[in-house]
């Protein structure tokens, strides 16, 4: 037996539309039963623990059967390689929340491919494993940070997932606003619209430079400008009623900056560390329509791991 540690990963960070992503300290983790344990101790093919705060579960349903992710993963990874798939079970426990743009997918996918490789013995390098799931997944700025920890930023030629990995600072503290609503990527992306002014090209690349450079040399201060965005935020603001308010009153409340976590409909907060935000967002978020849950996170620096 074996279990395999994914953490959440919030995607975007303002304005690295589909190009940066960060790890975080909330996980999913899979324990994974061979031929042996399974004669041994019969268990069913598929277990699922939810173990999703309960105040934002939502209806969240996680598959115990065929169409369970890391599952169909584990299969894809087999087909992909040409190797049989071999007879096992799991045990899964999430606690990263489904559709809330913390990157619950792409968990399922990377814990997919690490079972399938360990399970075949088929030593298939992390960097081949980040491109095979760009392939499935279909969204870098997840899986790279999901694989790798810290913060990833990366581009794809077309065939390849270049990508450079960046320690995040221990001065930082990151604070995730989860709504008790969902909020699917399909629906997110439809409200974009299908071309951007060469102003808002440059608005957003002048951004994304200042961001990786405040994260890269410490100048937090500028996070405050460098998280601003023209891509997607101002459009998937109809989306998520409390948004505009959340990222507004963040940085008066004394965070460096605020965003739209992946898709959504999480904001996550970027605080200096050691701040007392946690309740003076607990008390904005009170007065919405919609219950909100603020989950203080670290930064995650190890990445998915393979646990023997």
């Amino acid at each position: 037996m074996f279990k395999v540690r994914v953490p959440a990963t919030s995607a975007n960070i303002g304005p690295c539309f589909d190009t940066a992503g960060l790890a975080l300290t909330l996980y999913n983790e899979t324990e994974v039963f061979d031929k042996n344990d399974i004669e041994a101790n019969p268990r069913p093919l598929i277990e699922v623990n939810c173990a999703i705060e309960e105040s934002i579960r939502a209806n969240q349903i996680i598959p115990d059967d065929e169409t369970n992710l890391v599952w169909q993963t584990v299969n894809l990874f087999c087909e992909k390689v040409g190797v049989p798939v071999p007879f096992f079970a799991i045990r899964q426990t999430d606690s990263i929340p489904l559709t809330r743009g913390l990157g619950s997918s792409a968990a399922c996918v990377v814990a997919g491919l690490l079972i399938a490789n360990e399970l075949t013995k088929s030593n298939i390098p992390k960097d081949e494993l980040i491109n095979m799931s760009v392939e499935l997944e279909g969204h870098p700025d997840n899986v790279a940070p999901a694989f790798l920890g810290g913060m990833v930023v990366g581009a794809s030629d077309g065939k390849r997932f270049e990508h450079v990995r960046i320690d995040v600072s221990e001065e930082l503290e990151f604070f995730a606003v989860i709504p008790d609503f969902p909020l699917s990527t399909e629906d997110a992306r439809a409200v974009l619209p299908r071309a951007y002014t060469k102003e808002q090209a440059v608005f957003n690349c002048s951004r994304v430079a200042l961001l990786v450079s405040a994260m890269m040399s410490g100048n937090f201060g500028a996070l405050s400008v460098a998280m601003q965005d023209e891509i997607h935020q101002p459009y998937r603001k109809i989306l998520i009623p409390g948004m505009e308010s959340i990222i507004r009153h963040s940085v008066e409340f004394g965070a460096y900056g605020a965003y739209l976590s992946g898709a959504g409909p999480t904001i996550m907060v970027v605080a200096p560390r050691g701040s007392d935000i946690k309740p003076k967002l607990e008390k904005l978020v009170s007065g919405f329509s919609h219950f909100w849950f603020v989950l203080p996170l670290g930064v995650d620096k190890n990445g998915a791991e393979v646990i023997k």
